[in-house]
């Protein structure tokens, strides 16, 4: 059923007390849209497909304009889940769609990387919020590196540059280039407040961790540690170097239940990059999760696509990882498929 923008309007007036047309079209409904939520279409009855990609001019990007709108398939899922856990999993892939996948790169970061297991505000918002595009995820893991090393003063002082650098007063030309340190942490925050609901993770004083309680992916953090991490390089054979980041094959996004995690969160689904080949997999949004092998090559393709393949090189050391144990990641991939799709 497709409702107007009015009727919506008026509906939520009735439950909540509030809401004025201009501020459900201009804030509500694009973040809805944007986070997979709410399909809009124009008034010849065309879908507007959402663009939010990372370094866009939305100068550029002229929408049509909206007519009616139609709830999704992922709200229509939200709402008729039938547990806590269920629709904290579909708000979450909501949250991912809504930050561009921020969500999955953070809990690949923390499940994943031996030096962090949680991310302050400040350390989202200075780094990891870095939306340019050529600032890939190991340059991120190295400015995270190099603000850890700085001295609580340092941080301070650096916090002081930046608010005179971001100050609104600054005269900066076009509105396009304005900065707003204020904004910015606003921002930052929400973003923390709204992933902080999510089955990925859970926020404790400005501090992102991994979401280990009752409606959590994760099991407790005690008892995970860094072992399915150790567990990769025991199992392989080698050690952690410079450069190469652990990455899964099959997503945690795909993960229903912490069972579900447990097996997504396995040393034979996961494979050791060197940083410029994890770059080609994030720059696709992890869809390249299809595993076989043609030595010297991994190649990875898109689940319903034989034209978008990532090749591994495993002569180059594009990945590191025993030969022995190829073709059970690959057969442990092909399990996972079966399992999750």
């Amino acid at each position: 059923m497709h409702y107007s923008d009015y009727q919506i309007v008026e509906e939520i007036r009735y439950k909540m007390g509030k809401g004025t047309i201009n501020s459900i079209k201009k804030n509500t409904f694009p973040d809805l849209a944007r986070a997979g939520l709410l399909d809009r279409y124009d008034k010849s009855g065309n879908k507007i497909f959402e663009s939010f990609s990372k370094g866009e001019d939305k100068t550029q990007n002229k929408r049509k304009a909206v007519y009616y709108v139609s709830l999704s398939s992922l709200a229509v899922q939200f709402a008729e889940a039938k547990t806590e856990f269920e629709r904290r999993k579909y708000y979450t892939d909501a949250i991912d769609k809504l930050t561009n996948n921020a969500a999955s790169d953070l809990v690949e970061l923390l499940s994943t990387n031996v030096i962090f297991d949680n991310i302050n505000i400040l350390e989202f918002m200075y780094v990891l919020s870095d939306d340019r595009i050529g600032v890939n995820y190991n340059d991120k893991l190295l400015y995270l590196l190099d603000y850890r090393k700085l001295s609580d003063p340092q941080k301070g002082e650096l916090t002081k540059l930046l608010q005179e650098y971001c100050d609104p007063k600054r005269n900066v030309g076009s509105k396009i280039n304005a900065r707003d340190y204020h904004n910015w942490k606003n921002e930052s925050q929400q973003i923390f407040g709204l992933l902080s609901n999510s089955t990925y993770f859970n926020v404790i004083n400005d501090n992102l961790i991994l979401n280990n309680g009752q409606y959590g992916l994760f099991v407790q953090s005690a008892k995970r540690s860094t072992k399915p991490k150790d567990e990769y390089f025991k199992y392989h054979s080698i050690k952690p170097v410079p450069n190469y980041e652990l990455h899964h094959i099959i997503p945690f996004k795909r993960a229903n239940n912490q069972q579900d995690a447990h097996f997504i969160d396995d040393k034979r689904n996961m494979i050791y990059l060197s940083a410029s080949k994890h770059a080609e997999f994030t720059k696709t949004q992890n869809v390249n999760i299809r595993a076989s092998y043609t030595a010297p090559n991994l190649l990875f393709l898109q689940l319903d696509s034989i034209d978008q393949v990532i090749t591994v090189n495993l002569a180059n050391k594009e990945a590191l990882l025993s030969a022995q144990h190829i073709n059970e990641v690959v057969d442990y991939n092909r399990a996972l498929l079966k399992k999750f799709y």
